[in-house]
């Protein structure tokens, strides 16, 4: 996404720690550049850089996201 496309206090998809979790945005970070967020899955303050992490935006009716790839593989299960 672009700068201009991101508002604050709205929820986002983005790519944090090589997964996807659902981001609010609480502000922008003037002097580092990008925003301060929260990870709403672990509630983590995070910081996005660019607009790139972010992938779109959360409908306020859209379920968890949930990732099995680590623990299925090949239709077994592992811990």
């Amino acid at each position: 996404m672009k700068k201009k496309d991101i508002v604050i206090g709205e929820t986002y998809i983005a790519k944090v720690s090589g997964r996807l979790a659902r981001v609010r945005i609480n502000s922008e970070a003037e002097l580092l550049g990008g925003w301060f967020a929260t990870n709403l899955d672990t509630g983590r303050k995070i910081r996005i850089k660019t607009g790139g992490r972010l992938c779109h935006r959360v409908k306020q009716s859209a379920p968890p996201i949930v990732d099995d790839t680590q623990y299925f593989y090949g239709g077994k299960r592992y811990a």
